[in-house]
């Protein structure tokens, strides 16, 4: 019994150490500050995502570019190094504004 409980736990950590050792950290605390402004901006807009699929009158004209959103914001998240992370963000603030003006356009077209 004691031998199981032995192998469990050493088994139980080598889990953790390769489970951990998988995870790749974009930053680190400490990193630049476009670094973390970065990560906000990502984060921000993945939270404001679920509002631009919840409206459906103007969902079904805009597609394409909540897709392009939602994939840069993937490809952010899963940046491997610094200097990726940092174009993908930029190309996020790009496809992001994109979608902002298609989306006060058809506000006027569809309200006024």
């Amino acid at each position: 019994m004691p031998l199981r409980v032995s192998c469990l736990v050493h088994l139980c950590i080598l889990v953790m150490l390769i489970g951990c050792a998988v995870h790749k950290p974009v930053a680190v605390p400490g990193s630049s500050q476009a670094i973390m402004d970065g990560r906000d901006f990502v984060a921000r807009v993945d939270a404001r995502m679920p509002q631009w699929d919840a409206d459906q009158d103007m969902a079904r004209y805009e597609r394409v570019e909540i897709a392009t959103v939602k994939a840069d914001i993937a490809m952010a998240t899963e940046a491997d190094t610094e200097t990726d992370f940092l174009r993908d963000v930029a190309k996020l603030h790009e496809d992001w504004d994109k979608l902002c003006v298609l989306d006060q356009q058809l506000q006027r077209e569809f309200f006024i």
